[in-house]
Formats: structure tokens, C-alpha cells, sequence
């Protein structure tokens, strides 16, 4: 029996496509994973369309179909001229329900007077976006908020201001735009084409930029802004991938000499469970050279008084870090004395640039590789789980990682012994070395 296709395949532009009411959806055999031919990508393209057909239909409605149906009501009430006011309110309280006429119509009247008087410009969504991020740039300038912060919360307003109309007046925003923007990302998530974390930080990115609509008395603050119901299970135990210690032999064995930077931030990595900014912003005061020891705090928890912890470095990441260390206040610089990483803004936009991730890059080149199994960050991971699983290291699995203490114990009590910490740095490099 032939295969049943929900939509037309294009064989000169190796792509599907549908026309659904009035609009057509298309999807090519790159975007679904699928060999470029009819046959190969048939059935993906018929689970994408059965999964947005769904996201389609419970779609809420645009502004534009909300204006279109209140222009008919209101005409299909100005029609109704062979009958009086009051007839009107009885026959329609009578349909929908008692006292529902005014609502009604005044509901009609307030879209058709938005519809013909033009939206102010500052109360736009588009303008209020604009207004928030100005906010932020400030703070983010100001060092109350990091680069990084201040980007990802420019990105993640975008997906409701798309939503819900750049152009839309932020009167609109109310409890049934709040609930049909959060049934837009279940949709997305069920799809998966959002993960439930992303779901989760774009629902409460759009209640921070809500509220501050009503803080500056824009607009009323929606009911149900806190309602428990708008939430993603984001906190799912998920499993953790980790490198093998052979995988991560090979890493080292193949910097070598020829990388050996490369090699020094693997063992940062590794020794000292440190990420990319922390090798970047490590302070050569931080560094006691003739102990053979690195003091740090993460970067992430430096600014809520995060633990300070003490590492003994192995004698392989200490000749490195020797060889290698700057003269200026941090240890590690690149050829032309920047930071190894730095996020800045530059004309309201965010700059970066990663030496160590693309050192990383580099590697996996020499590898033979187009990308390494697992990213940087999964190395720190390895050697946290190594110790973890030790029978009598493993309290020392979170100090490792430098994690703010989650425990009352851990916050008041519990002190790691420096003594017994370095023991467990040292079984680790014979785990991990060979040594």
C-alpha cells in the first residue's frame, strides 16, 4: 500500500509544504533530519505536520482576528435597527448569559475605536521592550548585573514580543494573554522544540517585563501573574554525561606539547573544577607559587559570598600554569595581553570572544574531529563524579565544584579540611593520569 502524505512534497527544492487556511507551511529534509528524497523523509515530514496542526490549532487568537470578529459583532448589532436597545440586551443575555450585552458590546466599541485610533508609540510593546532593556543596559553598566545576564534576558523577551505583536498595544496584556503565552511554550515544549528549563526562563522573563509594566502604573498587574499553574517541570533529574577517563587521557595525550595551553586549561579543568571565566578572571595573587596551591571563588557565586576554596595543584598543572602565567594581574593572557574571555557591550550590543573555546576548537581539529563528544564544562563534571563515588572522598564532591552549600549543615557547620581535600586531589590524578 502506498504511503498516505499529509504534505506535498517539491522534489526541486527538496522540501514539504502545506497551505492550511489561507497560509502555507513548509519544512525542508535538513531541518527534519531526513535523507533529501520524498521517501526518506516522508514520515518525519507527516510527525512534524500532525505536531504543528496541534500547535496551529490551540494557538490563540491574533489581534488582528479579534479585531476582525469584533467589527462583525458590532455590525451585526448596528444592524439590528428593526429592534430596540433593550430587545437587543434581552435576545443576547438570553444566548451568553445574563449582563453580558454591555460587556459585550462594550468589549466591540473598545477594539473598534483601538482599531481606528492609532496605538501611541510609547505604548507599544515593541517601545516598552526597548524601555526595559534600557533599564537593564544601566544596571548591567553599572555592575549590577554581568554581560551575560543582560543578553540572555534580551533574547528571551523576544519570543512573547513576537507573540503576542511588536506593534500591539500593551493595553492588551492581561490574565488570558499571561495563560496563552504559557499555553504557546507547552505547545513548544511538547513538540520539543523548546526544552522545559528554556520554557521556564522565557515564562519568567515575561513576568519580569510584565511586572514592570504595572510598577510604572502602564498597566494593571495581571490576577494571576503568580499563579502556580504557570510552571515547567525544568528541575527533572537528568543524567549525567561525563567523559571516561580514557577519553580524557586522549584529550591530554593529543595537546600535547604542540597545545600545550590547550593542555592547561584541560587540567584547570580537571584539578580544579574550573570553567572557562574562572581561568580567565584568576588573579596571579590567587596563585601561592612555592605551596604549589590555587585559591578561588567561582565566578558565578563570587557576588553572593559564594565558599572560597583552596586546590592543591598537581605538579602537571602547576609547571603549565608557571610557563604560561602573565606579568600582569591575571595569570593566564592572550599573545596580545587580553583576557581569555571577555563579554562587553559595545553600542547597546553584546561582544564576546572565547580564546579557550576555541582553543577547544583547535583540538577537536587535531582529533580529526568536527566536535568533541561532550562540551568543556563536562570535564569538571567527570572529576566531580570521580570523587563522588569515592567511599571516603566523596564529601568533597561539592567543595570540588565550589557550589554554594545547599545544606543547613553544610551552610553552619560542616568545615572541609584543606589536609584531607588535597588527599583526594591527589587520588584523583592518579585516576585520571596514570600516576
Amino acid at each position: 500500500m502506498a504511503r498516505k502524505y499529509k504534505m506535498t512534497w517539491q522534489s526541486s527544492t527538496r522540501r514539504w509544504f502545506k497551505k492550511y487556511k489561507g497560509k502555507i507551511y513548509t519544512i525542508s529534509c535538513r531541518q527534519l533530519g531526513c535523507p533529501e528524497t520524498k521517501e526518506g523523509s516522508g514520515a518525519a515530514a507527516n510527525d512534524w505536520w500532525e505536531s504543528r496542526i496541534q500547535e496551529i490549532e490551540t494557538a490563540p487568537p491574533t489581534e488582528a482576528d479579534l479585531k476582525a470578529n469584533a467589527f462583525k459583532v458590532w455590525e451585526m448589532v448596528q444592524n439590528w435597527s428593526q429592534i430596540d436597545e433593550a430587545s437587543r440586551q434581552k435576545l443576547v443575555d438570553s444566548l451568553v448569559g445574563e449582563g453580558q450585552y454591555q460587556k459585550l458590546k462594550g468589549q466591540a466599541e473598545a477594539m473598534v475605536e483601538t482599531t481606528v485610533k492609532a496605538t501611541p508609540t510609547d505604548r507599544t510593546v515593541a517601545a516598552q521592550v526597548e524601555a526595559w532593556t534600557n533599564l537593564l543596559r544601566s544596571a548591567c553598566q553599572s555592575g549590577q548585573m554581568s554581560e551575560g545576564r543582560f543578553d540572555a534576558y534580551c533574547r528571551n523577551i523576544r519570543p512573547f514580543a513576537d507573540w503576542i505583536g511588536q506593534q500591539s498595544a500593551i493595553d492588551i496584556i492581561n490574565e488570558s494573554k499571561l495563560e496563552g503565552f504559557f499555553n504557546f511554550l507547552s505547545q513548544k515544549v511538547l513538540a520539543k522544540a523548546y526544552s522545559p528549563a528554556y520554557a521556564h526562563t522565557m515564562m519568567m522573563t515575561t513576568k519580569q517585563f510584565v511586572s514592570r509594566m504595572a510598577e510604572m502604573k502602564l498597566i494593571p498587574l495581571p490576577g494571576n501573574i503568580r499563579s502556580r499553574r504557570f510552571r515547567f517541570n525544568h528541575s527533572a533529574p537528568t543524567k549525567i554525561e561525563i567523559f571516561s577517563v580514557e577519553e580524557v587521557r586522549s584529550l591530554l595525550l593529543t595537546a600535547g606539547e604542540s597545545l600545550e595551553r590547550t593542555k592547561l586549561y584541560l587540567l584547570l579543568m580537571l584539578n580544579c573544577g574550573m570553567y572557562q571565566n574562572d581561568i580567565a578572571e584568576l588573579k596571579a595573587g590567587k596563585v601561592n607559587w612555592k605551596q604549589g596551591t590555587l585559591t578561588r571563588a567561582r565566578s558565578k557565586t563570587r557576588e553572593r559570598n559564594g565558599p572560597v576554596v583552596t586546590y592543591k595543584l598537581w605538579p602537571e598543572t602547576l609547571n603549565l600554569l608557571n610557563r604560561h602565567k602573565a606579568t600582569g594581574d591575571l595569570v593566564l593572557q592572550t599573545d596580545e595581553g587580553n583576557p581569555l574571555v571577555r563579554f562587553w557591550l559595545e553600542e547597546g550590543k553584546m561582544r564576546r570572544y572565547d580564546a579557550i573555546q576555541s582553543a577547544w576548537t583547535r583540538l577537536a581539529r587535531k582529533m580529526g574531529l568536527l566536535k568533541i563528544r561532550l562540551g568543556m564544562k563536562h570535564l569538571r563534571k567527570t572529576s566531580a563524579t570521580m570523587l563522588g563515588q569515592h567511599p571516603q572522598f566523596k564529601f568533597y564532591a561539592n567543595h570540588f565544584l565550589a557550589d554554594s552549600p545547599k545544606s543547613i549543615a553544610d551552610k553552619h557547620y560542616v568545615v572541609a579540611s584543606d589536609a584531607e581535600f588535597f588527599q583526594a586531589l591527589e587520588w584523583l590524578r592518579g585516576e585520571i593520569l596514570g600516576t
